[in-house]
């Protein structure tokens, strides 16, 4: 009777140490997705300041940014005021400024971003950590002539009202380092760096995840 009693208690045991092990042999999971621009402005509150800027060329504007451990970017996104139109959103390698990733995202709304999710074409892309990377968007809508021979095609400044930086802007394992301008007649590499940290055009995002071992 005592033999039996002590089988059937070290029988749970028995079940929890082989679902730990079986756990250790699967595929390693992932933290919780960051959007580090959306993140940041949803942290800074009233300090940070949306207002329209009229654009009358066309322009792509990106930022370039690194990660801090390997990862894989399964989102991009924009946030832009002129809703129900379409926008070229592109992940590129800053060093090599090869495509990694480019989507056509339908801007969905003025006050959120829009993310396309990359893992739904299987199209995520792995990331170094401490490697140049580079996220823009083409401010013409697809299908339309470039800005200054239609109806302008707007986009958004971001200000602090103290004037502080907003680059360098670490969300995460994410890092923002500055702002890249390129005035063409298509999507293009951004290779023109803004002089200014405390005023960032676009605005585009990415969605991070990192691997947690």
């Amino acid at each position: 009777m005592a033999k039996s009693i002590v089988l059937w208690l070290l029988l749970p045991l028995f079940v929890l140490t082989s679902s730990t092990t079986c756990t250790k042999n699967g595929p390693p999971p992932r933290v919780s997705m960051v959007n580090p621009f959306n993140q940041y402005l949803q942290n800074a509150g009233d300090t940070a300041s949306v207002t329209l800027h009229p654009n009358t060329l066309p322009v792509e504007i990106g930022y370039s940014f690194s990660v801090s451990d390997t990862g894989s970017v399964v989102q991009i996104g924009v946030r832009l005021p002129d809703t129900g139109r379409t926008y070229t959103v592109t992940l590129w390698d800053g060093a090599s400024q090869a495509v990694l990733a480019r989507q056509n995202i339908r801007n969905g709304s003025a006050t959120a971003f829009t993310y396309f999710d990359l893992t739904s074409v299987g199209a995520q892309v792995s990331l170094v950590a401490n490697h140049v990377y580079v996220i823009s968007a083409y401010m013409v809508p697809v299908g339309t002539p470039p800005a200054g021979t239609a109806a302008d095609d707007n986009f958004f400044d971001v200000v602090r009202t103290d004037r502080k930086d907003i680059f360098p802007m670490t969300e995460g394992y994410v890092t923002y380092l500055y702002e890249y301008t390129q005035t063409a007649t298509s999507p293009t590499f951004p290779a023109n760096l803004s002089e200014y940290q405390d005023f960032i055009n676009g605005i585009v995002d990415i969605g991070f995840s990192r691997i947690n071992r």
